[in-house]
């Protein structure tokens, strides 16, 4: 189990097949789900939000490619955030905290 702080992983991941244009993938990872929640692809010098399906596409990666990524992330290049970053977070709504609850 990791602990809150280290909860997520953030990193880049070059395209695993040839694309026209050539694709970069930035990824968020839940490590206490072992799953991707977020991503963006870029292309054409703009980021792009993934899709829930192409999430699932970005999963495999972990799960088929990179078996080992789960036990240590910095391998490839991923670093620990406390946060979804930015990025991730406007893909989606997002459930906010409701301060206002009674």
């Amino acid at each position: 189990m990791t602990t809150a702080s280290h909860r997520y992983v953030a990193g880049y991941w070059e395209s695993l097949w040839p694309s026209e244009p050539y694709m970069r993938h930035r990824v968020l990872v839940d490590m206490e789900l072992r799953a991707v929640v977020a991503g963006q692809d870029r292309a054409h010098h703009r980021w792009t939000a993934k899709s829930v399906e192409d999430l699932g596409y970005m999963q495999q990666i972990p799960d088929e490619t990179y078996r080992d990524f789960f036990s240590d992330p910095g391998t490839y290049g991923f670093d620990h955030v406390d946060a979804f970053p930015s990025w991730a977070a406007k893909a989606w709504p997002w459930p906010q905290a409701d301060d206002t609850a009674e």
